[in-house]
């Protein structure tokens, strides 16, 4: 189970790096942020991003035993979006040991 959640894992990840890429090629994130902005469905889509990567640092502050560490991985969640989802999460999986150790903190690392 967690061999596939590696690949699956890593496979998104290649397939949102690339799409990236090719869009990087084609126009500046600003010039897209203004037009997906100028529709109603662009900002409920933003928004929806907004509240999926807060939902994310939450998690990952819950999750991550190391402090610094977890402030790390929220700060480049909100710099460069679901590609560190994807990375935080690959990074979990390639460690655990059971699938409860990618979504609970792990029993040493616990904080009340």
């Amino acid at each position: 189970m967690l061999r596939v959640a590696v690949i699956v894992c890593g496979l998104l990840l290649g397939l949102l790096v690339t799409a990236i890429l090719i869009a990087g090629n084609h126009g500046s994130v600003l010039g897209g942020f203004r037009y997906v902005a100028a529709d109603p469905w662009g900002i409920v889509a933003l928004l929806d991003l907004g509240v999926g990567l807060l939902f994310v640092a939450v998690w990952i502050a819950l999750v991550e035993p190391v402090p610094w560490q977890a402030v790390v991985w929220i700060i480049a969640l909100f710099v460069l979006g679901n590609v560190i989802t994807l990375a935080f999460l690959l990074s979990r999986t390639c460690r655990a040991r059971h699938v409860r150790d990618l979504f609970l903190p792990s029993r040493s690392g616990e904080r009340s």
